[in-house]
């Protein structure tokens, strides 16, 4: 076997399916979500068990010509990213977007890359962790087709001013508004965003604002596992 029958994967997601096998949400760095049998994978024999994890870089061989493949081989590329207290939590948010959000079965150009790139930052404690998380973000909303313009209002086509307030609109952009509450952003918020300058508070804070806004819609306002782990964390900590 040459090294062009693998492709390079990550682990999304997996669940039980019969009696020893696995359904496995693998993200593929050359066709997105795909969902393949992982059979006999649950049984104490199974050679591969432990490489049906998150954040293990993978070479994966599947077949099949329906939405459900078959898992025919699978090796890793290296070690399991090691994720230190907080940023694991961080990573496994990434995970469920990716998850909830990727058409089974479609490539998305660039996206693996910067995936594998922001578990290494997470990975980094000398890496920030809400740069790594937007960044991601941005990116992602893009690949979806929900790229929004931060230097133009869209219902009058004028460029964004700093001193003036605008509300979001996901199927729109930005829309010029009278009204200060924490559904609108300013000017200067907005145009920060766009030049990325995630290192101030001021704009850090509202790219986290808007990326919660369109990502929440596009999640439908599904309850994340990652966030609930990650606030029990905080609460014991605090004990």
């Amino acid at each position: 076997m040459t090294e062009s029958d693998f492709f390079p994967a990550f682990v999304l997601h997996t669940r039980p399916y019969r009696e020893t096998s696995q359904l496995v949400d693998l993200f593929v760095a050359t066709a997105g979500k795909v969902t393949v049998v992982a059979r006999g994978s649950r049984s104490a024999r199974s050679t591969i068990k432990g490489l049906l994890q998150p954040f293990i870089p993978l070479n994966v061989r599947y077949s099949g010509k329906t939405a459900l493949k078959s898992l025919q081989l699978i090796e890793s590329q290296s070690l399991q990213v090691s994720l230190p207290g907080e940023r694991l939590f961080s990573a496994m948010y990434l995970n469920e977007l990716l998850y909830y959000l990727l058409e089974h079965d479609t490539e998305y150009p660039g996206l693996y890359s910067l995936y594998f790139q922001s578990l290494l930052n997470l990975s980094d404690i000398n890496k920030p962790v809400a740069i790594t998380l937007r960044e991601f973000e941005f990116v992602l909303l893009q690949q979806l087709g929900y790229g929004a313009d931060f230097e133009f209002a869209a219902d009058t086509g004028l460029p964004i001013e700093p001193d003036q307030f605008y509300r979001y609109e996901l199927e729109s952009g930005f829309l010029s508004t009278d009204i200060q509450d924490k559904l609108s952003f300013s000017g200067e918020e907005i145009l920060g965003i766009a030049h990325q300058c995630f290192d101030k508070p001021l704009v850090s804070t509202a790219a986290r604002r808007f990326c919660r806004q369109a990502l929440g819609t596009l999640l439908g306002n599904r309850r994340l596992k990652s966030r609930e782990l990650y606030s029990a964390f905080i609460a014991r900590r605090s004990e």
